[in-house]
């Protein structure tokens, strides 16, 4: 009895956080949407938690790492993809840089994603990211996206677009082509894009990054702006 109790409270905070968030009627559309084109398109989503293992990322104003925001925003992430039928995989699920068994650990973990993320047929890269800047005022989404495919750009554009309507609605933070500085983006020859969720070097949201139910709604944002991606492009 205790049991089903915790799982009702669980449950009622979840429909709580999201119903604050979003129309119920427009999730349940766009996740039955996403369903359907899932179907029909067999996108494999490819997620990247960024860094990992001795490679923190960047330092948050108090101490927090990039690498773990990362994990949790790209786990939520997956859950809801696979919660609507899309075929998902992560580069990593754990505190660890990218290597097999029995790979050379003085091949860049760059390397081994990038060969993961090809070993993926008709797939789609999304890259999670924190940002950081000197100016601790700077804050907000912003995505980068790969030069090697014309879809690149209108996955970003779609994840911005979402994020904006939903959670940042002063953010006017604009999209960038990423350069050779993104190797994964730079290299990719797939649909690829660097969500940079927002700025650990502003106190502000460095402290929002942190927390769980600001993550599921970046996550599910993110989400939305794929699924917009899918029914429009492919």
């Amino acid at each position: 009895m205790i049991i089903l109790k915790k799982a009702f409270v669980i449950i009622l905070v979840f429909c709580f956080t999201f119903a604050s968030c979003f129309s119920i009627n427009y999730i349940m559309r766009k996740t039955s949407l996403i369903s359907m084109t899932a179907d029909n398109s067999r996108v494999n989503l490819v997620i990247d938690p960024g860094h990992g293992g001795i490679d923190a990322g960047t330092i948050g104003t108090d101490g927090a790492k990039e690498k773990d925001i990362n994990l949790s925003i790209a786990l939520i992430l997956y859950d809801f993809a696979m919660v609507s039928g899309i075929s998902a995989f992560l580069t990593r699920d754990g505190d660890y840089l990218v290597y097999g068994e029995n790979d050379d650990k003085t091949r860049s973990d760059l390397y081994n994603r990038m060969d993961y993320i090809n070993s993926i047929e008709n797939s789609v890269l999304i890259s999670i990211h924190q940002n950081h800047f000197d100016d601790e005022k700077e804050w907000g989404m912003q995505v980068w996206y790969s030069p090697n495919d014309d879809l690149s750009k209108i996955l970003a554009d779609n994840i911005l677009k979402i994020d904006k309507l939903n959670i940042q609605q002063e953010n006017t933070r604009l999209n960038k082509r990423s350069d050779n500085s993104y190797y994964l983006l730079y290299k990719s020859q797939v649909p690829s894009v660097m969500v940079e969720c927002g700025f650990m070097s502003n106190n502000e949201e460095n402290k929002k990054l942190q927390e769980n139910v600001y993550q599921m709604q970046l996550a599910y944002s993110i989400m939305l702006g794929f699924s917009e991606f899918l029914t429009e492009e492919l």
